[in-house]
């Protein structure tokens, strides 16, 4: 008879081996979920492989087709903080997210994330010599870390659909670069010069949005973004198209811009649409010139400076420096977002770019001109800008801003701006100064005449602690400038503060103007930061007029199980005594690259109720979104979709993806085998795959079908270093001479790098002293290779036991010797001077052995 006991016995040898289903029961039977290492477990070397991070060879137990990986070795190796109890009874830390802890606990045999205690199965924990190794399926199933073990291979791929800690370092890093603080130059074996385009079609980029009201209008806008390359410089053009709005020449933007950092009469020269700085308001796009010796690189920073803006709630903001992008962050739940933005030599202007999470985005860039201009001493940087405006009266405009550094300290400047528009006065001559007056202390003014004078004073204090006081003053009458009011006082007092368990912001602004009948005072406190896994924002405005009239907004996100994110919103004013709004916002991840949202809101003193429920989700070639309103009687539904691609001319094909691409760069590499070691690519010498390339902070594109590599999302006129790793091949015998190149990226255009791949030969032999009775090999002997031709081409040195061998020599005839000179400083003497070889030309390399030199003491009187 079968009893339940024997049954289960006879599976546990059936399906596994003795040893481990002995295991089994006694782990039943003692109430434990993990085990240690028994006879049927191996534990061996294997080889993680990570797409964007790289390879590492870690520890692994491997049992039939499941593998266990070391928890901690593998989450260090990934960025992920953890920390382990002396004697290994848990491993605790935080999963990407500081908000996000975990615990994985041997006694228990569970793992805790997210505040969800997850029990595992008999076996999916165990424990080995100094290490606990989990389950590979528990990874993928709790941690988004997807592991697939290759057993022929020994290897495992991860993939992820997040950024890993890692990464991103590796971004910031980059990031960081770009702040162009003082560092040592990274100096590059070979540099790619860029070449003369006359025309060329890079990139695209589309977007649409279409509004449907139901029983009401539809409101459809499209966007076709285009860049290429026209007479060596950037061209781009910008087309946008409204049902509801006639085609209008004014609403389209073109510009041609070229760039050449090392000229030296000016470095920047554009035509079209232009963006300067300027004292008048411009309402109108600008069409003209505009040239400058301003490099669009940046010069050493001396210091940063604290700067903060709202927009719409959860909305991603890129920071932009002189048109070089430096960072990005995500606005929080109100929609606040703070950067500590470089301060540099020349002129600094603030761009922002906005993108929502319905796939909206900003096309009206928000500058603001740092009002710090700082040069190298002696040093000269002059702008000159001509156009005429797209208004009514086509208002001609023209600005000459030169600017010159007296010492490290001190940049005065000095200008002229002319609008026609301008009743008060069409000449507008200006003159400016900036003044380090101390470490943080900045001081700056200027006057335009006839126009306003300003003065702003800012003071950095320890902890990044920034007090900042504006002054402006108009000239009555004047009209260059539409404001409504005569003076301006502001003051902003920014104070980040940062404990163990709180990160946060404040800042307080008190801004005062003068009207022409009266005086206008309002301030704004606002709070903000992250505590327990909640990111909340309290931000208070009050406005002192006759009636004051004061309000705070408090937002929350709280990160709850399962993906899911809540955020409630409340708004309260302080002089009627009552909430105007309430909403509340709950989305949720699915399917990996897709997200849920629902939210409700309620404006009280209009009596307004809105639902909105939407879905958006990011394929590889777009980002989507769909979402239906209902807002008291009225439905709306609303979709969005973009995306883009570029074109590489190289190989003619697009790359075709969800991001920027007009304006942005990209770099082809197409390593080839180079039989004859010329460095140039020959009729016969094919493709070769397996070469890894590595570009700091950037993401590489790659098909494992093809040899090329491409690189995307390069920022335009900047310079790369592109990093080759020789030793990705399986072949050793493939060698790669410039393993670091400098390429500066062009706009819209994939820059063209073909890597020479070089089959080098090997020699090997052996060298030996000759004795009375025998001979026997000798190590220290130097070993000289020469072509043809008779020159030294290479030297090695023997072993101990007299062996040599050289790799890295090209197809051809050569001889290996030993070296004379120092035979004779030894007393040694040979009667084998030369030997001749040949390294013949194969795709697998060439190997000549087996040639011995023979050596013989000099026999003294």
């Amino acid at each position: 008879m079968t009893t339940p006991y024997s049954f289960f016995i006879f599976l546990c040898r059936r399906f596994i081996s003795k040893g481990a289903a002995i295991s089994l029961i006694l782990l039943m039977l003692t109430g434990k979920g993990y085990c240690q290492v028994d006879s049927s477990f191996e534990q061996i070397s294997i080889t993680l492989i990570t797409k964007d991070v790289g390879n590492l060879e870690i520890p692994a137990i491997i049992h039939e087709e499941q593998v266990w990986l070391p928890v901690k070795i593998f989450f260090d190796f990934l960025g992920i903080n953890s920390n382990v109890e002396p004697g290994l009874g848990y491993i605790k830390g935080t999963f990407i997210d500081p908000n996000s802890p975990f615990a994985i606990e041997r006694g228990n045999n569970t793992i805790t994330y997210e505040n969800v205690t997850n029990k595992l199965d008999v076996g999916g924990l165990i424990y080995s010599d100094n290490d606990l190794f989990l389950r590979t399926d528990y990874f993928t199933k709790l941690f988004g870390l997807e592991c697939t073990f290759n057993f022929r291979s020994l290897s495992v791929n991860l993939h992820t659909n997040f950024e890993l800690p890692v990464v991103r370092e590796q971004r910031q890093t980059f990031m960081r670069q770009n702040l162009s603080k003082l560092k040592a130059e990274k100096k590059a074996d070979t540099i790619i010069k860029n070449n003369f385009s006359a025309f060329h079609f890079g990139a695209l980029d589309w977007q649409i949005n279409s509004l449907q009201e139901i029983g009401g209008r539809t409101n459809t806008r499209i966007n076709i973004d285009l860049g290429g390359m026209v007479a060596g410089g950037e061209a781009s053009a910008y087309f946008n198209y409204n049902n509801l709005l006639p085609f209008s020449l004014k609403n389209q933007i073109y510009n041609w811009k070229y760039v050449d950092n090392q000229g030296a009469f000016f470095k920047q020269l554009s035509l079209g649409r232009i963006f300067t700085q300027s004292t008048s308001s411009l309402y109108a796009p600008l069409n003209g010139i505009q040239i400058t010796n301003r490099p669009t690189t940046y010069r050493k920073s001396f210091g940063s400076f604290i700067i903060s803006n709202s927009t719409e709630p959860n909305w991603i903001v890129e920071l932009y420096v002189n048109n070089v992008l430096v960072d990005y962050t995500k606005a929080d739940g109100s929609g606040f977002f703070t950067f500590d933005v470089p301060l540099v030599y020349g002129s600094s202007a603030i761009k922002f770019r906005y993108y929502g999470p319905w796939g909206e985005e900003r096309t009206s860039e928000e500058i603001i001109n740092i009002p710090y201009t700082f040069l190298p001493e002696s040093q000269f940087e002059y702008s000159l800008t001509a156009g005429i405006l797209s208004d009514n009266e086509k208002s001609k405009f023209t600005r000459a801003n030169l600017n010159y550094g007296l010492n490290s300290r001190i940049t005065i400047g000095s200008g002229i701006e002319y609008l026609s528009s301008v009743e008060s006065g069409r000449l507008m001559p200006f003159i400016n100064a900036s003044v380090r007056l101390r470490a943080g202390l900045i001081l700056s003014g200027e006057h335009t005449y006839n126009v306003a004078t300003k003065a702003n004073l800012s003071y950095r204090f320890a902890k990044k602690l920034q007090l900042e006081v504006n002054y402006t003053k108009y000239k009555p009458g004047q009209d260059a400038v539409k404001i409504n009011y005569l003076e301006e006082k502001k003051a902003i007092l920014s104070v980040p503060f940062r404990s163990k368990n709180f990160n946060g912001f404040s800042r307080f602004t008190l801004r005062r103007i003068t009207l022409g009948d009266g005086k206008f005072t309002s301030t704004e406190i606002l709070l903000g930061g992250v505590a327990a896994g909640i990111n909340c924002n309290l931000t208070t405005n009050a406005f002192f007029t006759n009636t004051p009239i004061i309000y705070s907004k408090l937002s929350a996100t709280f990160r709850l199980p399962k993906g899911i994110r809540l955020t409630p919103q409340a708004q309260y004013a302080y002089h009627e005594k009552r909430f105007d709004l309430i909403r509340s916002e709950i989305e949720k991840q699915i399917l990996n690259k897709g997200f849920l949202n629902f939210s409700v809101e309620r404006n009280i003193p209009a009596r307004i109720n809105s639902y909105i429920l939407g879905v958006r989700y990011n394929f590889s070639f777009a980002r989507t979104s769909f979402y239906a309103k209902q807002s008291n009687h009225t439905t709306s539904l609303l979709q969005s979709a973009s995306g883009g691609f570029m074109y590489d001319e190289n190989t003619g094909k697009a790359s075709v993806n969800n991001i920027k691409n007009v304006g942005r760069s990209g770099i082809l590499i197409l390593p080839f085998l180079d039989y004859n070691c010329n460095g140039k690519r020959d009729n016969n010498e094919p493709d070769v795959k397996g070469l890894n390339a590595r570009v700091a902070g950037i993401n590489i594109l790659r098909n494992e079908d093809e040899s090329a590599i491409r690189v995307t999302g390069l920022e335009a006129h900047y310079k790369y270093f592109v990093d080759l790793d020789e030793n990705s091949f399986e072949n050793t015998s493939w060698k790669i001479k410039n393993k670091v190149i400098e390429v500066v990226a062009e706009p819209n255009h994939f820059t063209r790098i073909e890597v020479p791949v070089a089959v080098v030969g090997e020699v090997s032999g052996t060298v030996y002293i000759k004795g009375k009775a025998d001979k026997e090999g000798i190590g220290r002997i130097i070993i000289n290779i020469y072509n043809d031709s008779n020159q030294l081409v290479a030297k090695t040195l023997t072993e101990y036991d007299g062996y040599f061998n050289y790799l890295g020599l090209a197809p051809g005839k050569y001889s290996v010797s030993v070296d004379i000179s120092q035979l004779a400083k030894i007393d040694m003497q040979t009667n084998t001077p030369e030997i001749q070889f040949t390294i013949q030309s194969k795709r697998e390399g060439d190997i000549v052995d087996g040639l011995d030199l023979i050596i013989t003491p000099i026999e003294k009187d």
